[in-house]
């Protein structure tokens, strides 16, 4: 469901550009010719992007209240500006002119909520939702397809920015239903520059509480988080580039060459969660309501040792799973859980673009997810065992808790059988020369075929047999 916001690394970095024709490489000459490279061109793209990071920062600690709410040190307007400013700047250092698109979307899009708001308000988020799969599909039809490649992610944290603004405006959501954001209000929120490139979703509350928080951010806490999430960035990068195609090389059994370059896919994810927590940080938002800075945008754990595809895809991207959960899921909910499943999946993959092999996936995964459920919590039932694929709170009544052996055994079958589902879905998302346009479904059925569609096959099944027992 949560998928990350570049299809992968290589749009970076080019690993024939570091090992070329040789395989069997030592470790020195790995660190050399890929490790090495690698974190020096990411300390050269990701630098400037940290400097407007601080130039917005200190704008925010220019700008004060006194005790009656009135501003008594910049505008505030000038704040909302200098982080549009500093967005679009950065914008331009990644994608050059391509960043016209996103002007252009978020142009419109703000003159479709002023409208609404002067005619019917109820129908803002719809309206919104609307222009923004339009205009999404619209680019992907007429834009040159490595041009739109460049900018899908950015464009995807873009559209679910205006749409939350839509439906929160609007009389179905709580959240200042009566108000419409001034024009350097919403351009500095769209346009942030601590999440204008590698994301996450924010919503707007967060935005406006970094501008007027008071109290002391730069604490020992600031620190860690900053330094601890840089690290792991790093560390993910050099696994998903160097490290993984080193240790299980083209010439391997076709499943491990599967789980190789499905987990370069995953750990190229947690590179650019890792990056925009920085740049969260840096910029001061906080997307949860602790006082220290422990926000996380994924947890790798859960996704490399999952329990189960709920767990994954919960885990994947925690602010876009909230955005999903919160906009998409409960508004289908009277619609029954599948069918609010399927439009969840469906309104992920409109937003990642007119993409084959991501709808492909996404639509496996939401089936997946949906058998795997209503199995498990049969099986729970039945054998009336914490086996469900979401872990049981505490007193949840079972006659064989977590802790039990056999629960604990079944457990871990079960969530051997997700890393299988894992590797089999994310094998597509490999380095062959057609990322930097989009896979098409010729690709992703070719590297499906080449493991017999095993993984479907067995879902499929487990669902017959689901209904059997049901």
């Amino acid at each position: 469901m949560d998928d990350d916001y570049y299809d992968d690394l290589s749009e970076y970095y080019d690993q024939s550009e570091f090992y070329g024709d040789e395989v069997d490489i030592s470790v020195g000459d790995l660190l050399r010719q890929c490790v090495g490279p690698s974190i020096s061109q990411t300390i050269a793209a990701i630098g400037p992007l940290l400097a407007l990071c601080f130039v917005f920062r200190i704008s925010c600690l220019l700008y004060t209240k006194n005790d009656k709410g009135q501003e008594t040190g910049i505008p505030g307007s000038f704040v909302h500006v200098m982080s549009a400013v500093t967005g679009m700047v950065a914008l331009h250092t990644f994608f050059k002119e391509t960043l016209l698109y996103l002007l252009i979307f978020c142009s419109l899009a703000y003159v479709c909520m002023l409208l609404c708001h002067r005619l019917r308000q109820s129908w803002c988020g719809l309206v919104v939702s609307f222009l923004t799969v339009i205009y999404v599909i619209t680019c992907e039809l007429c834009v040159e397809s490595t041009e739109w490649h460049k900018i899908r992610g950015a464009q995807m944290v873009l559209s679910m920015k205006v749409i939350s603004l839509g439906f929160d405006s609007s009389s179905y959501s709580g959240f200042h239903p009566d108000s419409l954001l001034g024009v350097t209000q919403y351009l500095g929120y769209c346009f942030n520059v601590g999440t204008v490139i590698f994301g996450p979703w924010i919503k707007y509350h967060d935005y406006k509480q970094s501008i007027e928080q008071t109290e002391n951010v730069y604490t020992w806490s600031w620190v860690k988080k900053v330094v601890t999430s840089s690290v792991l960035c790093i560390v993910c990068l050099c696994w998903s580039t160097c490290f993984l195609h080193w240790l299980i090389p083209d010439d391997t059994w076709r499943w491990f060459v599967a789980y190789r370059d499905a987990q370069s896919y995953r750990f190229s994810h947690y590179f650019i969660s890792y990056s925009s927590e920085v740049t969260l940080t840096v910029c001061a938002i906080r997307i949860s309501n602790t006082a220290h800075w422990d926000d996380s945008v994924s947890c790798p754990y859960q996704v490399e040792v999952p329990r189960s595809l709920v767990e994954v895809v919960t885990n994947w991207n925690l602010p876009m799973h909230n955005w999903l959960k919160n906009y998409v899921f409960k508004s289908a909910r009277p619609l029954g859980t599948f069918t609010a499943i399927l439009l969840t999946y469906g309104a992920s993959s409109l937003l990642h673009g007119l993409n084959f092999q991501l709808a492909a996936v996404l639509f496996s995964l939401g089936f997946y997810s949906y058998v795997e459920h209503v199995f498990r919590r049969k099986l729970s039932t039945v054998f009336n065992a914490c086996i469900e694929a979401k872990r049981c709170k505490n007193g949840c009544g079972h006659t064989y808790q977590a802790g039990s052996h056999l629960v604990m055994l079944a457990n871990l079958m079960l969530g051997a059988m997700t890393v299988f589902h894992l590797a089999y879905l994310g094998l597509m998302f490999d380095n062959s020369d057609q990322q930097t346009q989009g896979y098409t479904m010729k690709h992703t059925l070719k590297k499906w075929d080449n493991l017999g569609f095993l993984s479907h096959w067995i879902i499929l099944g487990t669902f017959v047999f689901y209904l059997f027992i049901k």
